[in-house]
């Protein structure tokens, strides 16, 4: 292929993801431009066949895996492959073949063969092999194919020749680097060396020929992930370059088919362009998927208000940091908290051996993938995995006694780390390796450093977090960075009294906060899935259905089964799902049963496909009617046993097994909840717990009256008038909001919007209503706003609304600055 020098301007067509440090304001940004308008409709079905190991029958397989269509020929419309009796054309991703084909998933069909690696450890070998990484995932499905299929042969689509004997391409290794660092051409010529690999040319070619004729433009959209292309002098020589930025770019990574480009910097300055329609089509080439900044200063930038107001009227954002959500609040732009992407770190590995360096440095080598014992290495390290990994921590003194077995070392580039961290070759490396100690080799990592904290625990390894009340490795925690993400780890800080209640020599416990991360996670997946290439891409690495952190965290005082009844109208209703979000948000590992009217096994899921996406457990059943009377669910409870709830009833907090059976109605004398064990004929009205409906205007002043109270803090669940939630919109900080859109899984999906001031009233404690004014002086000539912003930034466990109270009672005046 023709190599081509990078170019520094970006590309018109560009699908961006862009990853934004900027230390002089602060602010760090994960957002991607693209030229598509979001996820088209993917018809492309599931093959069973595909993942069927040793099949006997002779099957031709017809593989596409480019996220771009053929060259050769033009698909659009009702297009067709012109496939034979026995030939299946796999094609992954929808825009790719017009939504036609199989999809593929590479993890699993890659599994015990020599390319799993290279699949599950794909944000790595994306960077490694930039556009060239695509050709290297087409040839190892096709040989993979051939590997599991006894008798099959394989196509490029486009091409004339089948080929039908693996052993021809058994030379091919797509780990090999030609003896020099593995990026070389890629940091030169913005392209990998494919020849050094024994690229099977003649599968995307003509045999005998170097020039892959069958392969798509790959500048077809451009796919760049955003960080420091090199390193600041004074920053590398001091040892100071925090490899953070990239373990960030490389999150983001992860979800893009490949990689065209890395590097380069953007200002903080949104482009709002006087031409409306410009402008809209600018705006649906961004998504802005995770947002950090301190302050106001960002959003009074020039312009960046009125771009970020009108762009959250269709595409809300996420705030990485509570405090960025509450400086948005204040300017009421729509937005919701997030978390950081790196909390989506997904990586198999390697093993990292001893060769008489000092291990601290962080430079020692990790085995190859090509290694004869590379498996057997992993599931070794794997089994020990015994390694007490410290990272930075600010204050070893709170730390209880370390067993013999632990290291220390830096997620700064050190001074004395043994190769320059100059090229992004190695400063990627670096941080393979150090993800390759979180997942293989730690039983526990303890650190000060919220981007070594996050991919760890996202890796499923416990993580301990140690602050001096305050204090992080970038200094003085004022700004708020960590605002909101603390609460995965367990924590360490002598002057908070945050202690441990165990110690280091034996197993430690999972994080505390994994059932929120798995949260954080599965918004991100909902956001994301939006536009097609994410979507497409995170199936083909096996990505979905996620992995929970917390499917080992059950509690056995809760109730585990729940029911629904439902048409098949409600799968594609917020409302719905919503009620069915409130029970996973108290019962993350409750099985829930939705029993549809005329379901037909194996049917359409509607959004509600989401759950089991996000690895929730959530099963679909064929009911005959939808009618939810008494006798109707008492016979549900009868045969299942759990708890019923109809599909405008909202839970308020977890239900222990020790509520006794009996149910409430709603105004229409249908059931809104019930509770039965398995066998259990008669339930009668329940008497020792309370479950409230609310009429439709009660509905509505619990939807836009922020002074509005429920009638009852003792009931276990809220029914609403379901009409309402269609007909008014619900306003942040109601009760409504509370027990919907603040307690749901999926918020980066707002049904709601902010009040015309009424949302800035607040109960206060003698229970007095007070209205909280932002732009009021509190002391010193200090808003009201900014105020509450430190309060929330300095104590992580106060909410705003405890801030905003206490603003007030602290004498938050009545004059204007």
């Amino acid at each position: 292929m023709t190599k081509e020098k990078r170019k520094n301007k970006m590309p018109s067509r560009l699908l961006l993801v862009l990853l934004v440090s900027l230390v002089s304001s602060i602010v760090t940004i994960f957002f991607s431009m693209r030229h598509l308008t979001g996820s088209s409709n993917n018809e492309i079905q599931d093959n069973l066949a595909l993942l069927e190991h040793g099949s006997s029958s002779v099957t031709q397989y017809i593989v596409w895996t480019y996220p771009f269509p053929p060259p050769h020929f033009q698909i659009k419309g009702n297009w067709e492959v012109a496939t034979k009796k026995g030939q299946i054309l796999i094609c992954p991703y929808a825009n790719a073949c017009n939504g036609k084909g199989s999809l593929i998933n590479l993890a699993e069909l890659t599994k015990d063969t020599f390319y799993n690696s290279y699949v599950l450890d794909h944000p790595y070998h994306k960077l490694r092999h930039m556009k060239e990484f695509c050709h290297h995932i087409q040839v190892i499905a096709m040989i993979s194919l051939l590997l599991k299929n006894r008798g099959a042969c394989v196509q490029t689509l486009g091409g004339d020749d089948y080929f039908c004997d693996v052993e021809i391409f058994s030379t091919y290794n797509p780990y090999e680097n030609g003896n020099q660092s593995w990026s070389v051409s890629t940091e030169t010529l913005g392209n990998s060396d494919l020849s050094v690999t024994n690229f099977p040319y003649e599968l995307l070619g003509k045999k005998g020929s170097k020039v892959l004729s069958l392969a798509p433009d790959m500048s077809t959209e451009g796919f760049a992930t955003y960080g420091p292309w090199n390193v600041d002098e004074d920053l590398r020589l001091a040892g100071r370059y925090n490899s953070g930025e990239d373990i960030q770019s490389m999150a983001g990574v992860g979800w893009l088919p490949f990689v065209s480009s890395s590097g380069g910097s953007v200002g903080m300055e949104f482009p709002y362009l006087e031409d409306a329609e410009k402008r809209r089509v600018l705006m649906e080439k961004i998504d802005i998927v995770s947002m950090f900044f301190p302050g106001t200063e960002m959003i009074e930038k020039k312009n960046n208000e009125a771009f970020l107001r009108e762009y959250t009227k269709k595409y809300p954002f996420g705030c990485r940091s509570t405090v960025t959500c509450a400086t948005l609040k204040r300017h009421k732009i729509r937005s919701y908290f997030s978390s950081c992407l790196t909390l989506t770190s997904t990586y198999q590995g390697s093993v990292l051996y001893k060769d008489g360096s000092v291990p601290s440095l962080n430079g020692l080598p990790f085995l190859d993938p090509a290694s004869t014992n590379f498996t057997g290495a992993l599931e070794k390290a794997k089994h020990e995995k015994d390694l007490v990994l410290l990272v930075d921590v600010v204050d070893p003194s709170a730390l209880p006694p370390l067993p013999p077995n632990h290291r220390y070392v830096s997620a700064d580039i050190p001074k004395g780390y043994p190769r320059s961290c100059q090229p992004y070759s190695e400063r990627i490396d670096y941080c393979y390796r150090l993800l390759s100690q979180y997942i293989n080799h730690a039983k526990v990592v303890i650190t000060s450093r919220i981007h070594v904290g996050l991919p760890a625990a996202a890796l499923g390894t416990p993580v301990i977090f140690v602050s001096k009340g305050g204090w992080l490795p970038g200094g003085k925690e004022k700004t708020g960075r960590v605002a909101g993400l603390l609460d995965i780890f367990h924590r360490i800080d002598k002057k908070r009294n945050l202690t441990l209640g165990f110690d280091l020599f034996g197993a430690i416990p999972p994080n505390p906060g994994n059932h929120e991360a798995d949260r954080r996670r599965a918004a991100f997946w909902h956001r994301l899935k939006r536009v097609s290439y994410y979507e497409d891409a995170a199936k083909v690495f096996g990505r979905i259905p996620l992995q929970r952190l917390g499917a080992g965290m059950t509690h056995d005082g809760l109730h585990h089964n729940f029911h629904f009844v439902m048409n098949q109208t409600d799968l594609s209703d917020w409302r719905s799902r919503r009620a069915i979000e409130s029970v996973l948000f108290y019962h993350p590992n409750a099985d829930i049963s939705i029993h549809v009217e005329d379901y037909v096994h194996g049917g359409s899921q509607g959004d509600f496909s989401i759950f089991t996406e996000s690895g929730y457990s959530v099963s679909f059943f064929e009911i005959s009617s939808q009618v939810v009377s008494v006798a109707q669910i008492r016979l549900l409870l009868q045969k299942f046993g759990g708890v019923f709830l109809s599909k405008s009833t909202f839970v308020r907090g977890p239900l222990p097994v020790s509520l006794d059976e009996g149910y409430s109605l709603d105004e229409h004398g249908n059931v809104a909840l019930m509770i039965g064990k398995k066998g259990l004929s008669v339930i009668e009205m329940a008497s020792s717990w309370f479950s409230s409906y609310l009429s439709s205007g009660e509905t509505q002043r619990c939807m836009m009256d922020p002074t509005w109270e429920m009638k009852s803090i003792e009931d276990i669940a809220i029914t609403v008038d379901r009409a309402s939630l269609l007909t008014h919109d619900i306003i942040m900080d109601t009760k409504c909001y509370d027990l919907i859109e603040k307690n749901c899984i999926y918020n980066d999906d707002l049904h709601w919007k902010y009040g015309e001031g009424r949302s800035e009233l607040l109960k206060m404690k003698d229970g007095r209503t007070a209205k909280f004014c932002g732009n009021n002086v509190w002391k010193g000539g200090v808003s009201c706003t900014n105020r509450v912003e430190y309060m929330v930034a300095r104590y992580t466990q106060l909410s705003e609304q405890d801030a905003m109270i206490s603003t007030l009672e602290q004498g938050c005046q009545c004059t204007k600055i």
